[in-house]
């Protein structure tokens, strides 16, 4: 079968953005002469996406016409269908204009790639959360990380390096052209996608052997970008599907790939994206079932395939496969649907993921009606591990138990000093019964802090929230774990004694660096400028930073590795009876601790 006979690309060309072989060696030298851009996981997604053809018709992040086309009608400006806006989030205070090249980096300092910037132009995040999200609720995850990024955002055609062979599942993450490959060597013309970012259930099963009757092949294509804390970790997941393709599905009617795209949680909009993106791929039929791309109760169950009724066929060019959802029904002793089933509620076998987790958690087993055998025990596994009953591991770590006082951990330092690093590595290793939450210093200020500029004054009081914050969730049973530069003693030392005379512990941990390697591992440049008078009120240079006398923990992230430090925080917490001492070390934190403690970019250096 040739590949020409394959579904178009989106917009009629595969895009391709990568720097051919030839031209890297001097490409990577001009991408050292410019000014960086740090990337998110989100962004550099995207970028790989748009790199690869995934997101053709692409060819880098939206200007204001597209952006604004995107949210109003779903289309590019010139017309073509594409739901989500991919976008490039610069910090207000950088300098850019159109005309301007700089390179991509990701939060480490390696370098992705280039940018033109053809547009530079400024989002309100309601608004694009209204319109991407239906909702502006802080709580979607989609809407909490727009409030969380910058506003400022720079559009243009971007110029992508050889991707590494370092990426994870590079094995199954098959380029479109790779994908289009495999898929005309076996012949295919009728191509079915399932896209999931969660273990395959039975029900999930059924629906995709449903679509294999009607179809010559199928893709298991799950998502393995960034999702959300509480969703099972990627490579627990692919270990699912791989025992389950290996086991129960035609091995020449079947591919498993890798979608590296990372989850928006936007519902219908999603489920359209999903199905461009597959047709990229060469999939030109997408099974489209409940809930698609969904989280809580935001959208109405079936409004995924709802959405696809505003386009009209030769709009989008893959056909979405509108398939009832499924569950195992003991009167009928099989699996069905509402069309093909009679009975009620009370006959069917549905296990919400809450209570999924909590069976595997608690070392149960999963009804084999369902999920397969094989996949529960990969699921029960990994929960087991993550409750801190699996052997113990080299790596110390510690648990949290229900029914435990809250307490607050105070994270303090230079710009760049592994703060928020270690925080979020903190709360993976610290996975237990209590909720967790993380004050970061430069999210206060995004939110909390909104309009407070960098007097003494106005740092005091954006410490004293994050205090008060930290307190209010102490109380009521949370870990709190600020990570906040506040610079000056006498203010820490106030929000602690706050603290103690309400009953709730405080840990204050330095984390402690020489400027010599911030300023080296600086990737924006920013105690380069700061160095040399550029930028004002830049604490640790032109503003003051008291160390604390004397700390509860004392950590060199110029010295030591993130697991280490974690060592040395997760003793003296199980020394003071905050913690138990467990075996869990979490899939997050696993992957942090592998980091040699730099912290993900630099922040604003003055909250």
């Amino acid at each position: 079968m040739s590949a020409l006979s394959l579904v178009e690309p989106h917009g009629g060309v595969l895009v391709d953005r990568l720097v051919p072989d030839a031209d890297v060696q001097a490409f990577t030298a001009h991408a050292a002469t410019l000014t960086t851009f740090v990337l998110d996981a989100r962004e550099l997604a995207d970028l790989e996406l748009i790199a690869t053809g995934a997101a053709s018709p692409l060819t880098g992040f939206l200007d204001s016409r597209d952006y604004q086309s995107v949210l109003d009608r779903l289309r590019l400006a010139n017309g073509t269908v594409w739901p989500l806006p991919f976008t490039l989030a610069v910090p207000e205070d950088t300098k850019v204009a159109p005309g301007d090249e700089r390179a991509l980096a990701d939060s480490n300092g390696r370098v992705w790639g280039t940018i033109a910037v053809t547009d530079v132009f400024t989002r309100d995040p309601v608004a694009e959360s209204k319109a991407v999200y239906g909702t502006d609720d802080p709580a979607h995850p989609g809407v909490a990380y727009l409030l969380a990024r910058p506003r400022q955002l720079a559009g243009g055609s971007v110029r992508v390096l050889p991707l590494g062979e370092d990426r994870p599942f590079l094995q199954y993450r098959l380029s479109p052209r790779e994908l289009r490959a495999r898929i005309s060597e076996l012949g295919w013309k009728t191509v079915a996608g399932f896209q999931t970012r969660n273990p395959i259930h039975r029900a999930h099963e059924h629906l995709t052997k449903i679509a294999l009757e009607v179809s010559d092949g199928l893709v298991i294509h799950p998502l393995v970008g960034e999702t959300k804390q509480d969703d099972v970790p990627a490579t627990v997941r692919f270990d699912a599907y791989r025992v389950l393709v290996d086991n129960y599905y035609p091995k020449d009617r079947t591919i498993l790939a890798a979608f590296p795209a990372a989850m928006r949680y936007a519902g219908p909009r999603e489920a359209v994206f999903h199905a461009i993106a597959r047709k990229n791929y060469g999939i030109n039929q997408i099974i489209v079932g409940r809930d698609h791309a969904g989280v809580g109760k935001y959208y109405e169950p079936l409004a995924a395939q709802r959405i696809f009724d505003q386009f009209e066929p030769a709009d989008l060019g893959v056909r979405p496969l509108r398939l009832d959802p499924t569950f195992y029904c003991r009167a009928c002793g099989t699996l069905a649907s509402s069309k093909s089933c009679p009975h009620g509620p009370n006959e069917r076998l549905e296990l919400s993921g809450t209570k999924v987790r909590e069976i595997l958690r608690s070392g149960g087993h999963l009804p084999e009606e369902f999920t397969r055998r094989e996949v529960a025990e990969v699921l029960r596994a990994h929960y087991i591990k993550a409750s801190g009953d699996a052997a113990p591991s080299a790596a110390p770590a510690a648990g949290t138990r229900a029914g435990d006082p809250g307490f607050i951990i105070w994270f303090t330092g230079l710009s760049g000093a592994g703060k928020s690093t270690l925080a979020e590595a903190l709360r993976t290793r610290l996975d237990g019964k209590r909720p967790i939450e993380i004050l970061d210093g430069d999210e206060v200020r995004t939110h909390l802090s909104k309009g407070l500029g960098f007097s003494k004054e106005d740092r005091d009081t954006n410490i004293r929230r994050i205090g008060f914050v930290a307190r209010l969730l102490a109380r009521n049973g949370a870990i709190a774990i600020g990570a906040a530069i506040s610079p000056y003693a006498d203010t820490r030392a106030e929000v602690r004694k706050a603290a103690e005379r309400d009953g709730v512990a405080f840990v204050e941990v330095h984390a402690d660096a020489t400027i010599d390697a911030l300023a080296a591992r600086d990737v924006k440049g920013l105690y380069k400028k700061a160095l040399a008078g550029e930028i004002g009120n830049f604490t640790g240079i032109s503003d003051p930073y008291e160390p604390p006398p004397n700390p509860d923990v004392v950590v060199r992230s110029d010295r030591e590795t993130v697991e280490q430090s974690l060592d040395r925080i997760l003793t003296t917490l199980s020394e003071r009876g905050l913690v138990a001492r467990s075996a869990h070390v979490g899939s997050r934190g696993e992957a942090a601790a592998s980091k040699q403690g730099a912290e993900a970019g630099v922040g604003a250096a003055r909250s």
